[in-house]
C-alpha cells in the first residue's frame, strides 16, 4: 500500500516537473523556435507516443505535443461548449424587403465563372505580393513594424479559431464576412439548435451570426489563460491554417455606407449619423430616430460620409468602425502570415479552393454567392461629387490596403 502510494506520488511530482521544464524552456527560448508549421499546412494531428528506441528529439516533440493535449483539455469545457439558441425556423435565405435586398445586394443564382486555370499560383502570387510589401523598408505606414507581442489583445477579436479543424479566420466586414463566420460555427460545432449543432450553414440566423459569444476569437485568451495566452496564440498561428477574404477598399468603403447609412439602422444613426449630421451638415436639432430622420428626408451623404473619414477628429474619439476600418488594422498581415488570401471579386473560386484545402469540402460547401453588387464600375459615379484633394487623401489613408493585396491604384479617381 506504501509503495503504491509513494508511486503515485513520484509520478505526480514527475508531470508536475516535466510541465515545468517545458514552460521554462518556452519562456526562454519562445514558441517561434519550433519548426511547427510549413505555407498551406494541414491541420495538426498528434503523433504516436513515442516508443522505448525513440531518438531524444522525437520524444521533446511529443512531451509538446502532450503539453498542448493536457492545454486543450482545460480549455474543453470552455471551448467545445456548446451555444444553445432558441429554435428557429430554418430558412436557406434571409427575409428581406425590396430595399434592403437592393442595398444588401443579396444574390443567390449560381456562378458559373470561369475557373482559373492556375488557383495555387494565384494564391502564391498574392501571399507573395504581401510579404514583399510587408518586408520592404521603402513601404511604410502605421503599425507596420511593430511584432505580434506588441498587438493590444483588443485589436485581435477579429480572428476566429476553431480548434476542430485547427484553422484561423481574420474577418473583414463587407467581405462575405457573415457567411465565412456561418462556415467556422459549422467547423467547430460551437453553436447548437435543439442540442444538434448546425449542419448547413444557411441555417444558422444572421442575429446568432454576429453575436461575440458565439465565436472563439483571439482577444478571449488572456481572460481565459493568462499570461499563457500568446503562447498559446503563436502556437496557434504556427500550426493552423490562416485565411482572410479582401475587396477593392473603396468598394469596401461604398458598400459600408450603403448598408450603414441607406437602411434604417437605429445603432448606426445615434452613434454616427447624428454627429456627421450635426457637424458636416450644420443641422442642430434632429429626430429622435432614424425612422423619423428618414421621414423627414434627413440623411447622410457620401459626402458626409468621407468628410467622417479624413476628419484627424474621428480617431482621437474613437478607432474606425470594423466596418470602415483598414484591413491591415483588422488582420495584422504583416504580423501573422496568411496561408490563404481570398479576394470577393473571385469568391466562389477561392472559396471552392479554401475548402479542399482545409480538407473540410465534403463536410459542408459555401453558402451560394453572397455577392454585394456594389461593383468597381460604380466608383467613378459614386465620387463624382467627391473633390479631388478629398479623394487623394482618402486613398492616402487606405493606401496599405490597396499595396498589401495587389489591388490597383485608382488612377481615374485621383487625377483631374
Amino acid at each position: 500500500m506504501t509503495k503504491s502510494r509513494l508511486f503515485r506520488l513520484w509520478l505526480v511530482l514527475g508531470s508536475a516537473f516535466m510541465i515545468l521544464l517545458i514552460i521554462v524552456y518556452w519562456d526562454n527560448m519562445g514558441p517561434a523556435h519550433f519548426n511547427l508549421h510549413t505555407s498551406l499546412s494541414r491541420p495538426h494531428v498528434l503523433k504516436p507516443f513515442p516508443s522505448p528506441n525513440s531518438a531524444p528529439g522525437d520524444v521533446f516533440t511529443s512531451s509538446l505535443e502532450i503539453w498542448e493535449s493536457f492545454i486543450r483539455e482545460k480549455q474543453r469545457p470552455l471551448l467545445g461548449k456548446r451555444v444553445e439558441q432558441p429554435s428557429l425556423p430554418a430558412s436557406s435565405k434571409p427575409v428581406l424587403g425590396n430595399l434592403e435586398e437592393s442595398v444588401r445586394g443579396y444574390d443567390w443564382s449560381s456562378h458559373t465563372a470561369q475557373q482559373s486555370p492556375d488557383p495555387d499560383g494565384r494564391q502564391a502570387e498574392r501571399r507573395s505580393v504581401l510579404r514583399e510589401f510587408c518586408a520592404n523598408a521603402s513601404f511604410m505606414f502605421p503599425t507596420k513594424e511593430r511584432s505580434f507581442d506588441d498587438i493590444p489583445n483588443y485589436e485581435l477579436n477579429h480572428l476566429i479559431v476553431d480548434d476542430r479543424h485547427g484553422v484561423i479566420y481574420c474577418y473583414v466586414p463587407k467581405v462575405a464576412c457573415t457567411n465565412w463566420k456561418r462556415v467556422m460555427i459549422v467547423l467547430s460545432q460551437s453553436l447548437s439548435d435543439q442540442g444538434m449543432p448546425y449542419r448547413d450553414p444557411l441555417d444558422i440566423p444572421r442575429e446568432y451570426v454576429h453575436n461575440s459569444s458565439t465565436h472563439l476569437t483571439f482577444n478571449k485568451f488572456w481572460r481565459r489563460y493568462g499570461k499563457f495566452s500568446r503562447h498559446l496564440m503563436k502556437i496557434k498561428l504556427k500550426k493552423y491554417t490562416k485565411f482572410l477574404f479582401v475587396r477593392d477598399p473603396f468598394v469596401r468603403l461604398i458598400s459600408a455606407f450603403r448598408s450603414k447609412f441607406e437602411l434604417e439602422n437605429e445603432e448606426f444613426y445615434q452613434k454616427f449619423a447624428v454627429p456627421m449630421l450635426r457637424m458636416y451638415s450644420n443641422h442642430s436639432s434632429l429626430p429622435a430616430s432614424v425612422s423619423e430622420a428618414f421621414s423627414a428626408g434627413l440623411r447622410v451623404s457620401f459626402a458626409n460620409f468621407i468628410q467622417y473619414l479624413l476628419d484627424p477628429h474621428t480617431e482621437e474619439l474613437a478607432p474606425f468602425n470594423e466596418h470602415w476600418r483598414q484591413v491591415h488594422r483588422l488582420c495584422h498581415p504583416c504580423q501573422i502570415d496568411y496561408d490563404f488570401v481570398g479576394k470577393l471579386e473571385t469568391l466562389d473560386q477561392d472559396a471552392a479552393q479554401l475548402l479542399r484545402l482545409l480538407k473540410v469540402d465534403r463536410l459542408l460547401q459555401f453558402p451560394p454567392s453572397y455577392r454585394n453588387r456594389t461593383a468597381s464600375s460604380w466608383e467613378e459615379g459614386w465620387f463624382a461629387n467627391i473633390p479631388l484633394a478629398w479623394r487623394q487623401q482618402l486613398y492616402k489613408l487606405y493606401e496599405a490596403d490597396f499595396v498589401l493585396f495587389g489591388y490597383p491604384k485608382p488612377e481615374n479617381l485621383l487625377r483631374d
